[in-house]
């Protein structure tokens, strides 16, 4: 029985504490199960610092940090201990030093219609308040480059002269004055600045997603590459001395690769490469533009350097052996750099490191760590599928239990996006409750390779489903999962194989909890944003062609919307209000269906809300997952927390 902890008779409020619940599963019951860990440790930590940022002129470090939920953007001097406060409007969620190093620069989505506007900070200022630069309503701006060498000015991109195409300015952030440099006609055009700001190349995308990168030159521009949908050429720094352009291509090859092209001769020279995987990113010097670091994902983090210095670096910051390390932020003369080093159970620790002195100074140590005795490891897997493709995954098993668990499948939208190893809230969160966790890299991810992408042309709900149901039984089979308590749980794309494996597979799961997810594939090119100007080539190779009779009939009997009647296990439909990638009516429709065939479905709709959780205030962050949470446990027989006073707080506090 729920018990009143507080009635406010005069302001009609009445708070209600639930009872923490106890685990039901029998694999639980008896379990040596870890201590619950808050759910505000997760998703509403009451002060915690990051996102920490030295600003060029090495004078300054800036970070993001929240006092009793409310965030804020700090900054102190590197010689000084006070810290100056700039509060925000907004929920920051990335920032940048302009290159003269006087200003914080941010994107604010205020709506969730993800018109995001430009935001600056003085902080030589200590009254300073965010000042908007203003490009029209309902206008999506972004910050193109901030060139090391142009003081004031950044580049910029905004669609207010027409909402399909993003033309690109130059802006002065101390006058807001903008220049117009590229007012993009029929093409959609993607730019790379050299240090000054000046474009030297350009990504022209025509017809079918076909591109053609072109060089600068004084002649006119120059065709260096060009390709396809699956085909990908990502310039890192404008050519050196001898004419050679650093880049990451998959140009002739299945997965990516570090090259240096030449711009006139058209030769490459290849300096790193993987057998297994695409290069997850590269990290340059500042100044001299060559390569540091290249980093990989095959399983745990891999890395090769390219400077013995930078290698002598990672060496010496004190680490568990399988952590990941993140060369986040330098000066502009390289002097100071900031890393952070990520562990499954242990977060993100952020470190300060002279690099002339080779001195390394911790700076934050994620508050997640003081519950680490509580968590579990992620640990890499291969799944053989049923037609023999092998596909990635990550585990997360609950401590404690012995035997098949209850278990969620995670699973990650796109679909071309890929999870990796790391920290993950979620995985560390459901583990901590009881479930085993599994996240799956279906046919279709990003990371390794074209070959792995285009398994999924005309496989969605086919194949792309078959591996989460092949995912399934594999952890069954290793004695993992109880094959009675299995849920899915995904958003966006992943909200779509939610529901598809609730209503083509529902006697193999248990449960499903879909986000912000796509339940009529068959309406999905009408409703996208206009200047999505790629996906509907991407749809109709890897879908179908909805003007095509037989195709649109054939897309909707893989559309959940259409097979609802098949559902037999509970539904959490949860829906941003705002969203415009995944429309409401996505949801709405959905969940009708479901009602109509007298199926089991919660439906909530958060208000403000957009398409990602990242963009969601802590209040609905909390909320939203208190909710998940207790569906869980109700339905797979996991654990569930009692009171938190973040949970209150989300009910009470604007």
């Amino acid at each position: 029985m729920a018990a009143v902890l507080l009635a406010g008779v005069a302001v009609g409020l009445v708070v209600i504490v639930f009872p923490p619940v106890s685990a039901s599963h029998p694999a639980l019951k008896n379990a040596d199960l870890p201590e619950l860990v808050p759910l505000r440790a997760f998703y509403a930590d009451a002060s915690s610092r990051w996102r920490f940022r030295l600003s060029p002129d090495g004078k300054r470090m800036a970070w993001l940090e929240s006092k009793w939920f409310k965030p804020a953007l700090w900054v102190r001097d590197l010689n000084e201990e006070a810290a100056n406060t700039f509060q925000t409007p907004d929920r920051v969620r990335w920032y940048a030093w302009s290159a003269d190093s006087r200003y914080l620069l941010y994107l604010a989505d205020r709506d969730g219609w993800e018109n995001d506007q430009l935001v600056s900070v003085d902080v030589t200022r200590k009254d300073a308040k965010p000042r908007t630069y203003d490009f029209g309503r309902d206008v999506k701006a972004w910050i193109a480059q901030i060139p090391p060498d142009a003081g004031a000015e950044i580049l910029i991109s905004h669609n207010g002269r027409d909402r399909s195409k993003f033309d690109l300015y130059r802006l002065n952030l101390d006058s807001g004055e903008t220049e117009a440099l590229d007012l993009i006609s029929d093409r959609a055009v993607t730019w790379s600045f050299d240090r000054k700001g000046d474009v030297f190349a350009r990504k022209v995308v025509g017809a079918q997603n076909r591109w053609t990168l072109e060089a600068k030159t004084q002649a006119g521009w120059n065709e260096i590459a060009k390709g396809g949908m699956e085909e990908s050429f990502h310039v890192l720094a404008e050519p050196d001395e001898k004419g050679r352009m650093l880049a990451i291509s998959n140009l002739g090859r299945d997965k990516s690769a570090l090259i240096l092209k030449d711009v006139e001769a058209g030769d490459e020279d290849v300096l790193y490469a993987h057998d297994k995987v695409d290069i997850s990113w590269v990290r340059s010097h500042p100044v001299t533009r060559e390569p540091l670091m290249a980093v990989t994902y095959p399983g745990y983090q891999e890395r090769f350097f390219f400077d013995r210095n930078i290698k002598a670096m990672v060496d010496r910051i004190d680490a568990p052996e399988e952590a990941s390390f993140h060369l986040v932020s330098a000066t502009s003369d390289f002097s100071k750099a900031i890393w952070e080093v990520e562990d499954d159970r242990l977060g993100w620790t952020k470190y300060l490191v002279d690099m002339s002195s080779g001195t390394v100074e911790m700076i934050e140590a994620p508050t997640i760590a003081a519950y680490a005795p509580e968590l579990s490891d992620m640990e890499p897997v291969d799944i053989i599928a049923s037609d023999g493709l092998a596909i990635p995954a990550y585990l997360t098993r609950p401590k404690g239990v012995a035997g098949p668990a209850p278990m969620v499948m995670l699973i990650h939208g796109g679909p071309v996006a890929r999870t990796r190893w790391g920290s993950d809230d979620l995985a560390l969160w459901l583990a901590n409750r009881g479930y085993a966790v599994l996240n799956v890299n279906y046919r279709g991810s990003s990371g390794y390779g074209r070959a792995f992408r285009e398994a999924a042309v005309g496989e969605v709900s086919r194949k792309m489903h078959q591996d989460i149901v092949d995912a399934r039984q594999w952890a069954v089979d290793q004695g993992i999962a109880d094959p009675d308590r299995v849920a899915v749980m995904g958003g966006s794309f992943g909200g779509l194989k939610t529901m598809t494996a609730m209503t083509q597979n529902p006697e193999l799961f248990a449960a499903g909890i879909n986000i912000n997810g796509i339940s009529d594939i068959s309406t999905m090119l009408q409703e996208v944003p206009v200047y999505w100007t790629g996906w509907p080539d991407w749809y109709r190779k890897y879908i179908g062609d909805p003007d095509d009779p037989d195709s649109l009939a054939d897309i909707r009997s893989r559309s959940p919307l259409y097979n609802a009647q098949n559902a037999s296990g509970p539904m959490l439909i949860i829906q941003g209000a705002n969203d415009v990638r995944v429309i409401r009516d996505q949801a709405d429709r959905m969940v009708e269906a479901l009602r109509d065939a007298g199926k089991d479905v919660q439906y909530t709709i958060i208000d403000g809300a957009g398409h990602t959780i990242g963009n969601m205030t802590w209040q609905q962050r909390i909320l939203m997952f208190r909710q998940i949470e207790r569906f869980l446990a109700r339905h797979l027989g996991g654990r569930a927390d009692g009171f938190d006073y973040a949970v209150l707080g989300a009910q009470i506090i604007p």
